[in-house]
């Protein structure tokens, strides 16, 4: 057994109680976040029948990951990540159990709706670097890329399946007890997470009482860290600069071009996102079996990938058949994306500076994500939905053809090294 890591013998992910608790953790976790999202964003519908609101739900909590995604990181990397991540689950029982009264109570206030939301995205920002330090020490090294493909798998396959079951228990029970289902499932995962025990942490890891010079500290480390990995960095740069395109035609593009395909029918844009909810669980189950090493080139062909899904939804106004094909086919990049950037993390990152390392990952998201968003509004009424599409699959190619050739340079030199 190595430090800061418990390992069991078998060779099989689920024989290792503490992943399978971790994944229960997470399952119950995405069906009531399901539920959760359902219900707010349909009592809000009912309540103000106005598309902007709906639209600024997203704001309060990306904002919270900007602030707070550094502090999930460092308070990862000091302290047992289960204790952080328990508490983030019992802070979100409190404010699903307090949004759930609110609903119950008919109140249309949507600045206390923004204010959950934000929190949400605080004790979120909280709760993901202590799991992804969580995994690193519970699982081999190994098989750090299969567990969080099957994690990947789990949150995806719930976020197609969930729906249709939240859809029919919505018709039975009150909108407001879908909060407090949701309150229930987080008590589940803390349990789970409970059941964790002690997980062991490398001996090079600080403890003990943080103080605002300390934190800055550790930010700068965590910085550095990403300096001294050139490999790492560059990983991460890549992974995260497609979402300069991807947010822009997810938010826009997507209702956009079924809006034109339905001439308004608002279950097009349903069974789109549903084949591209669809092609992303591909994508995960195909990383679920992908053994790999170059980080880098496997995310690089996910963007390649959306590329194509994207110029092929070009044709989608004139092709209706070929737009669903082409929004499955950009849903299988997702997962060659994001499942590579992580596993990179936990592998290449130190012990000490995993939980940073992550934050900063995720900071670099946010900020691709919220230019993206920004670029939307632009955008938006001024170019055609093909163009945006075309523009988009372009820019991701080029991209793509820039990490190749980085790729390739970093391979023939790691070549020439192991030669020397």
């Amino acid at each position: 057994m190595q430090d800061g890591e418990i390992f069991v013998e078998a060779s099989s992910l689920w024989k290792n109680r503490s992943f399978l608790l971790l994944w229960l953790a997470q399952l119950t976790a995405n069906i009531g976040d399901q539920c959760y999202s359902f219900a707010l964003l349909w009592y809000l519908l009912q309540a103000t029948q106005s598309g902007t609101v709906l639209s600024l739900l997203a704001i309060p909590e990306m904002t919270a990951g900007l602030i707070f995604y550094l502090v999930g990181g460092v308070l990862a990397d000091r302290f047992n990540p289960r204790s952080l991540m328990v508490g983030a689950d019992l802070a979100r029982i409190f404010i699903a159990v307090l949004v759930g009264i609110m609903a119950a109570m008919s109140v249309k206030q949507f600045a206390f709706f923004l204010a959950a939301q934000f929190l949400i995205g605080v004790f979120s920002s909280l709760f993901h670097p202590a799991r992804t330090v969580a995994l690193k020490a519970i699982v081999p090294v190994d098989q750090l890329s299969r567990s969080n493909a099957i994690l990947d798998t789990t949150f995806r396959t719930v976020r197609i399946a969930a729906p249709m079951t939240i859809g029919v228990a919505a018709a039975w029970l009150p909108l407001s007890s879908l909060f407090f289902i949701n309150a229930f499932t987080y008590l589940l995962s803390a349990c789970f997470l409970y059941a964790l025990g002690r997980i062991p942490r490398s001996q090079t890891l600080e403890a003990g009482r943080l103080t605002a010079g300390q934190y800055f500290r550790d930010i700068g480390s965590g910085i550095q860290e990403l300096r001294s990995k050139r490999l790492l960095f560059i990983i991460l740069l890549f992974s995260n600069s497609g979402f300069l395109v991807w947010q822009v035609c997810w938010n826009v593009g997507f209702p956009f071009l079924a809006n034109g395909m339905g001439q308004g029918d608002g279950s097009v844009l349903a069974v789109l996102i549903g084949s591209y909810g669809v092609g992303n669980l591909f994508g995960s189950l195909y990383m679920a079996r992908l053994h790999y090493q170059r980080h880098l080139l496997i995310v690089l062909f996910g963007w390649l990938v959306q590329a194509i899904g994207f110029l092929l939804l070009t044709m989608g106004p004139s092709f209706h058949w070929l737009a669903f094909l082409a929004a499955g086919i950009a849903g299988i990049g997702g997962p060659l994306i994001g499942i590579p950037a992580v596993t990179a993390i936990q592998t290449k990152a130190v012990d000490s500076h995993t939980g940073k390392v992550y934050a900063l990952h995720m900071l670099m998201f946010t900020v691709f994500s919220m230019i993206s968003s920004s670029m939307g509004a632009l955008w938006l009424g001024k170019w055609r939905v093909e163009q945006l599409f075309l523009v988009s699959g372009l820019f991701l190619t080029i991209m793509c053809a820039i990490g190749f050739a980085i790729e390739r340079k970093a391979k023939q030199q790691q070549h020439q090294t192991h030669s020397a």
